[in-house]
């Protein structure tokens, strides 16, 4: 999964106004930070090989690994695997990119719904932790900035590649913040020092 967008670049990234419903912590965030501590990550990447997979039409290939790690290293080159073919193969990748959104959004609604989200805040700091668990420093706040400087995908995917699975990311974006569109500006996989972004729309 990276971070990047094929989607027009917007103009600016206007700060628009939050709402926050109560400014204590999110205590499911809280519970949530320590279950993944206890092993639950692997099977947070699981569901997540398997939704893709069944975007690209195909089945879960069998895994030689047990970590989380080796998991997230299999999944970076199946999802480059099956990307490369269909830009190669002459998919229809809009239909591609609606099936991968689509999944992606099924997982972020799931998430704000668990986790109970109350806010863009609490949005943010759930995608902090979901991108964490994959290996990427997502770093947003209630600018709705996105700035990410790590991410174990982008060694592994060429920009091409990167922007056909971003539409997981932009789906999963949007299932957080029930509807925020995320517009990248530029990205690691271009040779960027970092992935900038900007988050709009949304209704948490």
């Amino acid at each position: 999964m990276s971070l990047s967008s094929s989607s027009p670049v917007p103009a600016g990234c206007p700060a628009l106004p939050v709402r926050t419903r109560s400014a204590g912590p999110n205590l499911r965030l809280v519970a949530a930070r320590a279950v993944l501590r206890l092993g639950a990550r692997r099977r947070e990447i699981g569901r997540l090989f398997a939704r893709t997979a069944a975007a690209f039409g195909c089945p879960v290939p069998p895994l030689q690994v047990r970590s989380a790690k080796g998991l997230l290293a299999e999944y970076a080159l199946f999802t480059r695997e099956k990307a490369e073919a269909a830009l190669e193969g002459g998919e229809d990748l809009q239909a591609l990119e609606r099936r991968l959104f689509a999944a992606a959004l099924a997982i972020g609604s799931d998430y704000r719904l668990r986790l109970g989200l109350r806010s863009f805040r609490d949005a943010m700091a759930a995608a902090r932790l979901i991108y964490g668990g994959l290996g990427i420093d997502f770093r947003g706040g209630q600018s709705k900035e996105v700035e990410v400087r790590r991410c174990a995908f982008a060694a592994v995917y060429t920009p091409q590649v990167c922007a056909l699975i971003s539409a997981l990311d932009r789906g999963l974006v949007a299932g957080l913040t029930r509807g925020g569109e995320l517009e990248f500006r530029q990205r690691l996989t271009e040779g960027a020092s970092a992935c900038r972004a900007c988050v709009t729309g949304g209704r948490t």
